[in-house]
This record gives C-alpha cells, sequence and structure tokens, in this order.
C-alpha cells in the first residue's frame, strides 16, 4: 500500500470558500449556446444587486455598459472563442443601472480530452481604484496645464504673446552655437516702429498696445520656417533671428516684413507717411570661435539706426565686418 502525504480536497470547505469569497464568483457552460451562467456566489448578487434567480441561464452580457469600448468587447469575445483567459477593466451596470467598474478575470475549464467546458470569473467592484486613477490623472493634468501656463509667462511677451526678451536671450544663445558647429549663416534682424512714441501720445496707450499687438500677429505670421524665431526685445522693438538665410533672402524678407506692415493701413498722423511702419536692420553672418550674439546683433542695431537716419519705412542691411573678443575684425561671409 502506497501512503502519501499530499493533503485530501475537502469538497465542503472548497464549497464553503466560494461561498464567503468577498469577490464575485461566477460558472458559465461553455458547452451550451450563449455561455449561459450555471453558478453565482452571493458575493456576486451583493454587487451587482441580481440574485441567482435572475441570472442562472443568461449570459452576462446584462451586465455590459453602453459605454463599453469596442476595443474590450472584440478582446472577450475573442477570448472566448479561443478558450482562453481574459482580464481586464470593464464598465458594468448594477441591477439599479449605476454604473460600476468590474475587474473581471476569466479562466477556461478543461476536460480530461482538453476540451473547453466552463468559463469561471472572478469579479472585483474597482469603482473606488478607477475613481481614484481618473482623479489623478485629473491633477496631473491640471498641474501639467499649470505648469504649461508659466512656462508660458517665463517665456512669451504678456501683452503680444510672442516670445519675450529673457526667453529670446536664452534661444540666440544656442542657434548662435548651432550654427558655428556647420558653419550655417544666422540672420539677425532689428525691427523698430517707426514714430511710435508720437502715435502713442496721439491715440493713447490702449489704441498704441493694439497696433503693437497687430504689428507682433503680423510678423509672427509671415514666417514660413521652424528655424525663424521671433522676440519682442522691449517697448516697440522686435527682434527676428533666422538660421541658413543667405544675405539676398535676408534682404528680400526684411523688405517683405516692411511692406506687410505697410500694409496693414493703420492710420499715424504724426509720421510721414500718415501710416505706421517699421524701419528694419539686419545682418547675415556665420559665427567664428571667438565671436558672440551679441556682436551680430550690435551690426542689426547699426543697421536699424542707419534705416531710421535714412528716413524710415524701409530695411538696411549691415557692412561686411564683425569685430571679435581681439578686438580685431573679422570676416563673416555674404552669401
Amino acid at each position: 500500500m502506497k501512503l502519501t502525504n499530499e493533503p485530501v480536497l475537502d469538497l465542503e470547505l472548497l464549497k464553503q470558500a466560494v461561498m464567503d469569497s468577498r469577490d464575485g464568483i461566477t460558472i458559465a457552460d461553455a458547452r451550451v449556446p450563449d455561455m449561459p451562467l450555471i453558478f453565482v456566489n452571493p458575493a456576486f448578487e451583493r454587487m451587482t444587486g441580481y440574485g441567482a434567480a435572475d441570472v442562472l441561464g443568461r449570459n452576462c452580457r446584462f451586465l455590459r455598459a453602453d459605454n463599453m469600448p469596442t476595443r474590450q468587447r472584440t478582446r472577450l469575445r475573442d477570448a472566448l472563442s479561443r478558450g482562453e483567459g481574459f482580464l481586464e477593466v470593464l464598465p458594468n451596470r448594477k441591477r439599479s443601472g449605476e454604473l460600476f467598474w468590474n475587474e473581471l478575470s476569466l479562466s477556461p475549464i478543461h476536460d480530461a480530452e482538453g476540451e473547453v467546458t466552463h468559463f469561471i470569473g472572478f469579479q472585483k467592484d474597482v469603482t473606488d481604484r478607477v475613481s481614484l486613477d481618473r482623479q489623478l490623472k485629473e491633477r496631473n493634468e491640471d498641474l501639467e496645464a499649470t505648469r504649461a501656463s508659466l512656462e508660458e509667462l517665463v517665456t512669451l511677451d504678456a501683452l503680444t504673446h510672442v516670445y519675450n526678451r529673457r526667453h529670446f536671450d536664452t534661444r540666440i544663445d544656442t542657434l548662435w552655437k548651432i550654427s558655428a558647429r556647420s558653419s550655417e549663416p544666422i540672420a539677425l534682424f532689428f525691427i523698430d516702429i517707426d514714430d511710435f512714441k508720437a502715435y502713442n501720445d496721439h491715440f493713447g496707450h490702449l489704441i498704441g498696445d493694439q497696433a503693437l499687438i497687430s504689428v507682433a500677429r503680423t510678423l509672427a505670421d509671415s514666417f514660413k520656417r521652424g528655424s525663424d524665431f521671433l522676440a519682442r526685445y522691449g517697448g516697440e522693438e522686435f527682434v527676428v533671428v533666422a538660421c541658413g538665410m543667405t544675405q539676398q533672402e535676408a534682404a528680400n524678407f526684411a523688405q517683405e516684413l516692411c511692406a506687410l506692415i505697410r500694409a496693414l493701413d493703420i492710420e499715424n498722423p504724426k509720421a510721414e507717411g500718415q501710416r505706421l511702419t517699421i524701419s528694419v536692420g539686419y545682418a547675415v553672418l556665420v559665427p567664428g570661435p571667438d565671436t558672440r550674439p551679441s556682436e551680430g546683433l550690435a551690426l542689426a542695431d547699426q543697421a536699424l539706426f542707419q534705416a531710421k537716419h535714412d528716413g524710415r519705412d524701409r530695411a538696411v542691411g549691415a557692412s561686411d565686418r564683425l569685430v571679435g573678443e581681439s578686438g580685431m575684425p573679422v570676416s563673416y561671409h555674404r552669401h
């Protein structure tokens, strides 16, 4: 006689464990069309509000909520048809109509020949967990929106919503280094609204602010390349950086900017042409190893001064020399 130490399964104990389980337990007959339920435990009844007499002989799809995603429906249907397990959190409805979230785990039961005869389902009400997850997600979204708003305050000009001087000072250093490494030309444009003080004095600051916004929007809309970068430098002055732009392209672009602002047809009785206009100074250069952005900006600023001196409402390019850190003239390429 062979002795064994293996414990003998107490079926009464197993039955009691199933009946006393805090989680819902169901058994569906896979040998019958539509896989009807043949057993539900008391926890299932408490969780769903359906009594055993209400559900035995029915497919458990009566729990399915209308908002159950198609992806989940397809996964569940495919798992049942292939005789495979399934685990997912599903939107279900109680007998009262109340929505709850059901963490459903299905496992197939096989006979001696390996055929699936039943599916046993374990169901857990995880509504509180799903609600907490959603609250955390919404909180994270709120935090992200707040972060984006703070970042916007740091990087954007409050009035015109183009980049501000602080962000420009950071960005120009990066673009300058990239152009220096690639030996690619970089174009710098200083833009100033002509006779703007007189405009403000005549119409008032509220109208002046509207003019600034219109000019900024028009300048921003003129950019057709991701490398173009516009910022409000201060007051009525703007600055543009464009990488990879040749001298001729820069000249055409600067003239186009003047034409676009002229086309706004904003009245300025104090200006010579009776219309709001801009002057543009620009410089195109390939940064050398011993040059800094401030030197390129100085060239564009000098060109802007020349545009103002020559009568405003025009674009003027810088000279052909750039002074380096050594104090000696450093040539840059004109394209």
